[in-house]
């Protein structure tokens, strides 16, 4: 196993305490600790604004002040690193204060180890890296919640599913599973060399597989066979630190159905900020696709009539006696075939009711 390098800051004004912290964490075989040593408030305080350690062992008693003091100026500050209080005298009510202001850990001196220490220090880094990527996911389903939102709102529905929508988003650090599960996109997750490793039930909708077909395939099973495969390139990006958002593409499902559809993809990162997979967020998109051609096919159909039609324009001299019109070159033409010439009109000759009245007067 590679062996870890920490950056530790102990603030602590004691002398004889900073030498016995030196020598504990001397022994401990599974990390190489660098310790640089803050014996004020002050100087803690600056030390932790430099953000530049891994972990900080923060004194209880701090001359005038306590750690207590420092801890809660810290946290307010914005310090994500986590900080591990140290007393001399073990305490309910201080163990509860110092996990209430924030601290990742709570340690008596004179109970602590090598052991103790290394687990200690371990523990906090986990966690504060867990509670990170809770947060960054948490926000990354809120992105795709309020996304969601303004499609149900452009589309008129009820306020109610963006309500519901917002509470998910909001109880995301408890029930990232159930989300998930429950979410009406297909989310996947795969590792970076493209098998898939989870598969919720949208997932098994959109696609027609279930998680247990589907799990442990690679992810360009669902690639058309005379489609490009698009998989090595986003998860190139990926593992460069890189979001895909709104990608379109085909892909096939089980009845060999292609179906249009935008892809978001994300990193995965374990505990300590390693990238280990991507995260995809699927959305059907075949019947917006098949309504877009349509209207461009109806476009095209009309521009099309519209190109064919012949217009009548300008002034017409026509005859008052005889209506004759008189063309471009002065000749004066037949009504019908001057329209015939400049239009798509054509005539069919007969005998209105009025003329055919004073025709049979006359004739008589």
């Amino acid at each position: 196993m590679e062996k870890r390098h920490l950056r530790v800051l102990l603030i602590e004004d004691d002398e004889d305490d900073y030498t016995f912290f030196q020598n504990v964490l001397s022994e401990i075989s599974s990390t190489t600790f660098r310790l640089e040593w803050a014996n004020t408030y002050e100087a803690g305080l600056r030390g932790i604004r430099r953000a530049e350690h891994d972990v900080y062992l923060l004194d209880y008693l701090l001359g005038t002040r306590n750690g207590l003091e420092l801890l809660r100026e810290a946290v307010a500050g914005g310090c994500e690193t986590p900080i591990i209080l140290l007393t001399g005298h073990g305490g309910y009510d201080v163990d509860v204060k110092a996990m209430e202001a924030g601290a990742a850990d709570y340690l008596v001196k004179g109970q602590i180890t090598a052991d103790l220490l290394e687990r200690s220090i371990r523990y906090s880094i986990v966690q504060k890296h867990a509670d990170a990527e809770l947060r960054r996911y948490r926000d990354h389903l809120e992105d795709v919640v309020m996304e969601r939102t303004r499609e149900l709102q452009e589309a008129n529905l009820k306020l109610k599913i963006e309500i519901d929508v917002r509470r998910k988003a909001e109880e995301a650090s408890r029930e990232l599973a159930a989300i998930v599960e429950g979410s009406d996109d297909a989310i996947i997750s795969q590792t970076l060399d493209g098998v898939i490793t989870s598969w919720n039930k949208a997932a098994q909708i959109l696609y027609g597989y279930s998680a247990a077909e589907a799990i442990g395939q690679p992810i360009s099973f669902l690639t058309p066979p005379d489609g490009p495969d698009e998989a090595p390139d986003i998860l190139r990006k990926i593992g460069q630190n890189e979001r895909i958002v709104h990608y379109e593409t085909i892909r096939l499902r089980k009845d060999g159905q292609k179906i249009n559809i935008s892809l978001s993809v994300s990193p995965l990162k374990n505990d300590v900020g390693e990238i280990i997979g991507a995260s995809t967020i699927a959305r059907d998109i075949t019947e917006r696709e098949r309504v877009r051609k349509e209207r461009e096919k109806l476009i095209a159909e009309l521009q099309e009539a519209l190109a064919k039609v012949k217009t009548l324009k300008g002034l017409l001299p026509i005859c008052a006696w005889c209506k004759k019109i008189r063309d471009d070159q002065g000749y004066w033409r037949q009504i019908e075939a001057y329209v015939q010439d400049h239009s798509e009109a054509d005539f069919s000759h007969g005998i209105c009711p009025e003329c055919a009245h004073k025709i049979r007067a006359e004739t008589h």
